[in-house]
């Protein structure tokens, strides 16, 4: 039997994140288990205008999200792994039940991608960086563009 690649190691570490993080099988704890205490979130420090975004900061963040998406499921349509380096497309589904990028809760589905860069360290998310398809998102909740 075979060791498994750092690649290998990598992919699944990411695809256990989206499972846990998953409506059905959502679990807080298993997602916040899934990253160092290091760990960094460069887009989201961007995006909210933070010199730094941290685990602390980012379970805010998703405790948010997840209220706003409560049905949330994170389904990997493509990964791709370099050594430390995991990239993935996943596709958000759900439903838009309160406030989400400053909408109010419309009851509408949603089907969105986002593009997740992960730099792995020891099985765990060391980095975070993120990309969604807000445009989509925007539009399916009612948001003229």
């Amino acid at each position: 039997m075979s060791t498994p690649t750092l690649e290998a190691v990598n992919k699944n570490a990411i695809r256990h994140f989206l499972e846990v993080g998953d409506a059905d099988t959502r679990d807080l704890q298993a997602i916040w288990d899934c990253f160092t205490p290091d760990c960094d979130f460069p887009t989201f420090a961007a995006r909210t205008g933070k010199a730094t975004f941290t685990v602390e900061d980012y379970k805010g963040f998703l405790l948010a999200y997840l209220e706003a998406l409560p049905d949330a499921t994170f389904t990997p349509d493509q990964i791709v792994a370099e050594g430390d380096q995991v990239w993935v497309r996943i596709i958000i589904r759900g439903t838009h039940s309160a406030v989400l990028r400053g909408v109010p809760a419309t009851g509408r589905p949603v089907e969105y991608t986002q593009l997740g860069m992960y730099t792995m360290r020891d099985g765990k998310i060391a980095e975070a960086r993120a990309v969604f398809d807000d445009i989509t998102l925007l539009h399916q909740i009612g948001v003229q563009i």
